[in-house]
């Protein structure tokens, strides 16, 4: 179910991908991605093959890259080509792990070709179809530095040797993306108090003094039969994780866990994550167990499977985005068009890009408390999402001081003020300077 297919023109119009093998450090065995269509590609950018420096950067800092690499260029001149991906880090620690990944798409049935039709202007790479028959592109570049929002991607590394330690660089926080001509039916619906079963939040506000969603408001959006959501994926969208915690902590205060003993209260903040399949049946046997009334469970699957109040087409039904920070934008703009309400939990820079580098002030945020739930952490996770950076190991000892110098840049003051400038939380002197170790080598 999704709400757009992007054309192949706009797909073909892309920066580069390439064929040859950057490490040998693991197994060659290609991570195979089945599509619908590819606009993943689109968020490749540079050459690979020339590239002083390349990097696999979380994937919402789309929103302030440009910036950032241009002044890491201005800082380390000797570094002028770099090559970058900006994906949910998810995906690419699948990538590093499985030593790169193929894309099987209906868009691609033959075997693509690079053409640079100007060679002056490293800028004017595009892919083109040839007429020998294949299965997409491979891309077997791995990067010299990676960064994700969840910890246990750098332990997956570790465990396959291939890093060391990390830091934490810079913080973010949820929001929920709406357009501006439906924020005024939003907040009715936010804070219509007959949505919560059992009407356990009778005469409770869905916003707080500051304008911001409560746990009540929040819960009454998300779970509303009039609310399309636009949903990141569980598996391989970094986001989710933080973003199943905040339903999890919102369900929590508006049904008074622990001590209300009410069912729902089973479900944990920091619960386990699923390794089914994700479909209708590997969710249901996920969910199993869990009570109804858990808003993880309304959004991702009783809305996304048209499960009981929801089995009418007309109600709102739940999209799992292939790349969370293309398609909800989309998916919202065709919402309007279609005359549905339609939100999306996403990063709250995302938001800003929107409005101030894409020039679209039609997106807008409603903002998500930051007082803190029954966990103890804010209901917008701002002090619980932690960007993370890392040098992969068993690269050239040329690579390697490219990427230390990167990993030295995003310490600096000019570094930070471009997160900051980008809506980012800015990371203390404490957790700039502090690495996680996660093996015995300390190098």
């Amino acid at each position: 179910m999704r709400f757009f297919q992007l054309n192949a023109m706009k797909i073909a119009l892309i920066f580069l991908l390439s064929f040859s093998l950057l490490s040998k450090v693991v197994a060659e065995n290609i991570w195979v991605q089945n599509l619908d269509e590819t606009e993943i590609i689109t968020q490749f950018h540079g050459n690979p093959e020339t590239a002083q420096l390349r990097l696999f950067m979380a994937g919402n800092q789309i929103v302030m890259i440009d910036n950032l690499i241009a002044e890491f260029k201005k800082q380390y001149p000797i570094y002028n080509e770099i090559y970058y991906v900006t994906l949910p880090p998810g995906k690419e620690l699948q990538w590093i792990l499985g030593g790169g990944a193929e894309w099987r798409a209906k868009d691609f049935p033959n075997v693509q070709e690079l053409v640079k039709p100007n060679p002056a202007d490293p800028s004017s790479w595009y892919m083109r179809a040839t007429d020998k028959p294949g299965v997409g592109f491979k891309m077997k570049h791995l990067p010299d530095v990676y960064t994700t929002v969840a910890a246990g991607h750098m332990n997956s590394l570790a465990a396959a040797n291939l890093v060391e330690k990390y830091f934490t660089y810079t913080h973010n926080q949820l929001a929920i993306m709406a357009h501006t001509t439906q924020v005024s039916q939003l907040k009715a619906v936010a804070e219509d108090d007959t949505i919560i079963a059992d009407a356990i939040d009778d005469g409770k506000p869905g916003f707080n003094a500051k304008g911001e969603l409560t746990a009540e408001g929040l819960y009454r959006l998300l779970a509303s039969n009039l609310v399309t959501v636009s949903e990141p994926d569980i598996k391989t969208q970094g986001i989710e994780r933080h973003i199943w915690r905040m339903y999890v902590n919102a369900t929590h205060a508006v049904y008074g866990c622990p001590a209300s003993g009410h069912a729902v209260c089973s479900v944990k903040v920091n619960d386990v994550f699923p390794t089914q399949a994700d479909n209708q049946a590997g969710m249901s046997e996920f969910f199993a167990n869990e009570s109804d009334n858990s808003l993880r469970k309304i959004v991702y699957f009783s809305k996304r499977f048209d499960q009981g109040e929801y089995a009418n087409p007309a109600d709102g039904t739940t999209f799992v985005t292939f790349v969370h920070h293309l398609d909800t934008p989309e998916n919202i703009e065709h919402g309007v068009d279609i005359a549905r309400l339609t939100v999306g939990p996403v990063w709250g820079t995302e938001v800003e890009f929107q409005q101030f580098r894409k020039d679209n002030p039609d997106i807008v945020a409603l903002r998500v408390s930051n007082e803190a739930g029954p966990d103890g952490k804010a209901l917008n996770r701002s002090n619980d999402v932690n960007y993370l950076a890392a040098r992969l190991k068993n690269i050239s000892e040329q690579r390697k001081d490219a990427a230390k110098d990167f990993l030295r840049f995003l310490k600096s003051p000019e570094a930070q003020t471009i997160y900051q400038r980008a809506g980012f939380i800015p990371a203390t002197s404490t957790e700039l300077n502090t690495n996680v170790y996660l093996g015995s080598d300390h190098d």
